[in-house]
């Protein structure tokens, strides 16, 4: 019997793989292709009907924040967690600006600030503009409530902005609301009217199918209302909070009408309408408690307490003014409690403070009246710190925001290079199996093998090299970061330290004054100390405002023609004085067409401070001597004086903020160190340049500062530069 043939295994092999990639490249069956479509759109279906539920919820939720904030908060956080399950990025951060300004309602600025800050970044990185400008608008009025002026006003004029590019006049309208708050809280009355004036009219213009919401138009009416009521126009401030309560009741806004009432109740009390008065600080009252709208609840007993106080003060009889002072006393008291109670503004327990001080004093009680002032000094100086504070935490969340901007942009591109790679894969898989199929698979898959390993190796290292740079930015990061964090403390400790002895001085020498001790020559004394002590403390304040605004480059300059030869003549006449009580003198030396275009203001600021410096330094009996050159394309001006001079050091860090030099004054004059920081951020702006050249110590020094001029100036300012080179020489001192 013959032998049997034994079947080889490769043509067994073949077979196999053929079959495999056949059916690997077949489509599927029907009945499994159904089965996929069904649960896709099973999955659709149900990812719409969830965003239309969280859509609703947070619909619901914006309704309800001004009347009924603890629903509205339930619903926020409803609608944030079905969002966030479902991957709805723009129903979560819908969620989370509700539940911000449903906080920033109930006075709780920190939580408003977390929600809104993790708002702001998700609609950055979504991309919405819409959201982007929604958020900001209450971002920036949490940063208005937190008292950071400034910055609250950055953000509304960028938000505006966005508004205006979209085309969106009822966004355009808040955020007009919006700027002519912060300029009612600075008190700038005029700005704040023209802004509000703004909004009326840009209410006019917007379309009947995108109306401005009611809060939006009682918030116009609102603002008016505090103008007039602050210019004394009693009758305006009436009618425009009347508007208001009509139109939050129409909307139901409890918090609204809450605010309207206490308008209205100061009204009657402007006008001495005591019953009118005290049932409108009740009923708003009243109404805040409902919501617990815990500002407005502290305001209308601030103001029960102060209707109490102004009429003992008004009071003759002693049984009444002491009721009187004991009402005054009781809302007064109970107001700061509640402060206490949760998150509130300083400068509201600062004013309640002073008025229980006010209290105590026409109770006879001196003791008690100087301890609230203290608490009340006491809470500016927090205030002080708290705003620092939040303003170095602003820029940390601003740079942490970027930098997870940075790494999700980054794991979106890894991300998306991943898929790209895995399809690649599934079609080399695909090309080896047709590989197979035609004998040639063993030798195609070694050789595809290989080149994707060398290429996965190429991208690892590629990948490690990507995470070693962005290790390196990270840790270049931290640096800055501690950086900026060392000059925050440093600047800090400088302006504490600059503070601390004015206001010491101010309040131990008015303790003097109060307590009645001494001559009247001494009391006028102690109050000569006090007022430069206050001029002290003001030339620091105004100069780190100025400073500040200058870094967050928020000046605009109202350039216009000017003729330097006049406004430096006018800042040596206002220095005479001092140049006098030293027994200096100033030698001017004008030149004709020495006009430049300049925001006048601003220039008169930098020659006042060179020109402060310079007697400032400057030896008793000395001299100072200031002139003007004049070239084709540029003015320069140039203050000398024979003082101290300066040093290689002091030359170094001449023009950098909060930096003493080695000399002294020589009168005993304060020096904030921001001085000459101003004037060289002030003369960069003007496209100018400034330089100080000295030959060393105690041989003086000279600064010097150039401007671009204009070539053809208006007639009138030519003709004054004329009669000022008819007379070359002036003299001051």
């Amino acid at each position: 019997m013959p032998p049997l043939h034994r079947r080889q295994p490769y043509p067994l092999l073949c077979r196999w793989a053929l079959s495999t990639a056949l059916l690997w490249m077949l489509p599927a069956p029907p009945a499994w292709s159904a089965a996929a479509d069904d649960a896709a759109l099973a999955a659709d279906t149900a990812r719409v009907l969830a965003e239309i539920r969280v859509d609703q919820l947070n619909r619901t939720a914006e309704s309800l924040a001004r009347s009924d904030p603890a629903r509205a908060e339930t619903l926020a956080s409803d609608a944030f967690i079905a969002a966030r399950d479902h991957g709805y990025e723009s129903g979560r951060i819908e969620a989370l600006h509700n539940l911000g300004r449903i906080a920033r309602l109930r006075g709780q600025l920190q939580a408003a600030n977390g929600y809104l800050v993790e708002a702001a970044a998700a609609a950055e990185l979504l991309g919405d503009a819409r959201l982007v400008a929604k958020v900001g608008n209450s971002y920036g009025t949490v940063l208005e409530r937190q008292g950071l002026d400034v910055e609250a006003l950055a953000q509304h004029e960028r938000v505006q902005k966005i508004w205006d590019e979209l085309g969106d006049l009822p966004g355009l309208v808040a955020s007009s609301i919006n700027i002519a708050r912060v300029f009612e809280r600075r008190g700038a009355w005029d700005d704040a009217q023209r802004h509000y004036e703004a909004a009326l009219q840009q209410m006019e213009e917007v379309n009947p199918a995108q109306p401005v919401p009611p809060q939006d138009v009682a918030a116009i009416w609102m603002g008016r209302g505090r103008i007039a009521l602050a210019r004394n126009l009693a009758d305006q401030a009436e009618y425009a909070f009347t508007r208001a309560l009509a139109q939050q009741r129409e909307s139901n806004d409890v918090v609204g009408q809450s605010g309207s009432r206490l308008g209205l109740a100061q009204v009657a009390a402007k006008r001495g309408d005591e019953a009118t008065a005290v049932a409108g600080f009740e009923e708003a009252l009243t109404l805040a408690t409902r919501v617990g709208a815990r500002v407005e609840m502290i305001e209308a007993l601030g103001q029960l307490g102060r209707w109490h106080l102004d009429r003992a003060a008004a009071e003759l009889a002693g049984g009444q003014r002491r009721e009187r002072l004991q009402r005054a006393l009781k809302f007064t008291q109970g107001a700061l409690q509640l402060s206490r109670q949760g998150e509130s503004e300083r400068s509201l327990q600062i004013a309640l403070h002073q008025q229980l001080a006010d209290i105590h004093e026409l109770q006879g009680n001196a003791a008690d009246a100087l301890t609230e002032l203290k608490s009340a000094q006491q809470l500016r100086e927090r205030q002080f710190h708290e705003q620092g504070d939040a303003r170095y935490a602003l820029l940390a969340s601003a740079a942490n925001a970027r930098e997870r901007e940075r790494e999700l942009l980054a794991l979106r591109a890894e991300s998306e290079q991943h898929a790209e790679m895995l399809a690649q894969e599934t079609q080399l898989k695909r090309a080896f199996a047709a590989g197979v199929v035609l004998l040639l698979g063993i030798a195609i898959l070694l050789t595809v093998r290989f080149i994707e390993s060398g290429r996965a190796a190429r991208q690892r290292n590629e990948t490690n090299a990507r995470l070693a740079a962005a290790l390196q930015a990270a840790e270049q990061a931290r640096t800055r970061a501690e950086e900026a964090d060392r000059v925050k403390t440093e600047m800090l400790g400088i302006v504490a330290h600059d503070l601390r002895n004015p206001l010491s001085s101010i309040i131990g020498f008015a303790d003097l004054i109060r307590a009645e001790r001494g001559s009247v020559e001494d009391a006028r004394r102690h109050a000569s100390i006090i007022v430069a002590a206050a001029e002290r403390t003001l030339k620091l304040v105004s100069d780190l405002l100025e400073s500040s605004v200058l870094d967050a480059g928020q000046i605009r300059l109202q350039q216009a023609p000017c003729d330097l030869s006049v406004l430096i003549a006018d800042a040596i006449a206002r220095h005479a004085t001092r140049a006098a009580a030293k027994q200096q003198q100033i030698d001017f030396r004008p030149a004709a067409g020495a006009v430049v275009l300049a925001d006048v203001e601003r220039l008169d600021q930098v020659f006042d401070n060179l020109l402060s410096n310079a007697l400032k330094f400057s030896p008793p009996k000395g001299l100072v001597e200031v002139w003007i050159e004049v070239e084709p394309e540029r003015v320069r001006v140039a203050i000398r004086d024979y003082g101290p001079g300066l040093s290689v050091d002091d030359r170094r860090q001449l023009f950098r903020r909060f930096q003493r030099l080695s000399a002294r004054p020589t009168g005993g004059e304060s020096s904030t160190g921001l001085g000459l920081a101003i004037v060289k951020d002030l003369v960069e702006l003007h496209g100018g340049s400034v330089r100080a050249d000295s030959e060393g110590i105690g041989r003086g020094a000279t600064f010097s500062v150039e401007l671009p001029r204009l070539q053809h100036p208006p007639l009138r300012l030519a003709a004054a530069a004329n009669e000022a080179a008819a007379n070359p020489h002036q003299r001051a001192g």
